[in-house]
């Protein structure tokens, strides 16, 4: 697919697939909202909203980790089960991340790839350029969109349902 854009090096399948990712992880981060509800026993929706609508992904994902750790430290099942949604509510943030703000750098018509120009700083600035397809693109929405699914394992356990209040 041609470049849409001239200020955008990515096809319109790579910018869908961005999107997918920002889409899915707006209902992961709505999830996790949901679990620090009922992990701090807050009873309305804005009881929720005040206490959620000024944290970042990565602040949720550590009162989420606080909250395990002293609320469910007697209960083995659910620990393990909140564990590994936290992991994979860490790994979506990074992907999702990597993605949403990525420095787009070229698009290569023949492979289908665009290319993002990662930058690190710890202890020595490092530049590399990292392709990816719109296909690989996608496995991270859908990774993003699995993610949800322990949050609701994990709620189906403790509460025997996934609504809220």
């Amino acid at each position: 697919m041609l470049v849409t854009d001239s200020a955008l090096p990515l096809s319109q399948d790579h910018i869908a697939a961005i999107g997918r990712v920002t889409a899915y992880f707006s209902l992961l981060e709505q999830h996790a909202n949901v679990l620090i509800a009922d992990l701090l026993e807050l009873k309305t929706r804005d009881d929720v909203i005040s206490v959620t609508a000024h944290m970042n992904a990565s602040s949720k994902i550590q009162l989420i980790k606080t909250l395990g750790s002293t609320k469910l430290k007697d209960r083995k099942d659910l620990n393990e089960l909140l564990t590994e949604a936290i992991t994979d509510l860490e790994t979506a943030n990074r992907e999702r991340n990597n993605i949403v703000h990525a420095h787009w750098y070229y698009y290569s018509p023949s492979k289908n790839e665009s290319g993002r120009l990662k930058r690190t700083a710890r202890g020595v600035i490092k530049t590399e350029l990292e392709g990816y397809t719109p296909d690989q693109i996608n496995a991270i929405a859908t990774h993003i969109f699995h993610a949800t699914g322990k949050i609701q394992q994990f709620l189906m356990k403790k509460n025997g349902a996934l609504h809220f209040g």
